[in-house]
């Protein structure tokens, strides 16, 4: 009958060995997975800053016939101008992630830029366009008609 040998330091490193692939395998699967959840988080969440934004450009053309050509003028116009109640009525109370405030919404919230404003008001109708600089999307546009207050993402 064969005698057991005693454990080794081979098999210990052994061990080690597995642990460690089984560790590294593991994340493997579950990094990626972690990326694309965070990416979709921010598309949405950027989204939805940009539907306040329309919101807020039509709030401001309702008022003084013409779209806010930078975004310090259409917050402080939305802030400051219209009555609490309006605001509560127009805007809801959250965003995707995060709570509604007119600070965040004027810029991104992956990298923090702020969005790509552009207003023509040289033409007889009038068009304003927002770009988030992360590439999620835009609202309106200055070249299509067809696309005025209109997201992309809702075409």
């Amino acid at each position: 009958m064969a005698r057991k040998q005693p454990f080794g330091i081979v098999d210990v490193l052994l061990i080690v060995v597995i642990i460690g692939l089984t560790i590294s395998l593991w994340y493997v699967i579950w990094s990626p997975g972690r990326q694309l959840a965070f990416e979709e988080d921010m598309k949405w969440e950027s989204r939805a800053r940009m539907s306040a934004l329309r919101t807020a450009q039509i709030e401001y053309y309702n008022e003084k016939e013409t779209y806010a050509s930078d975004m310090d003028t259409l917050i402080h116009f939305v802030r400051d101008s219209l009555s609490q109640q309006r605001i509560d009525s127009v805007f809801t109370d959250r965003l995707y992630l995060t709570a509604f405030s007119f600070d965040s919404i004027r810029h991104t919230p992956k990298s923090l830029r702020t969005y790509v404003l552009a207003v023509d008001d040289t033409s007889a109708l009038h068009r304003y366009s927002i770009v988030d600089p992360d590439g999620y999307g835009t609202v309106s546009s200055l070249l299509n008609a067809d696309d005025h207050n209109r997201a992309s993402w809702e075409q």
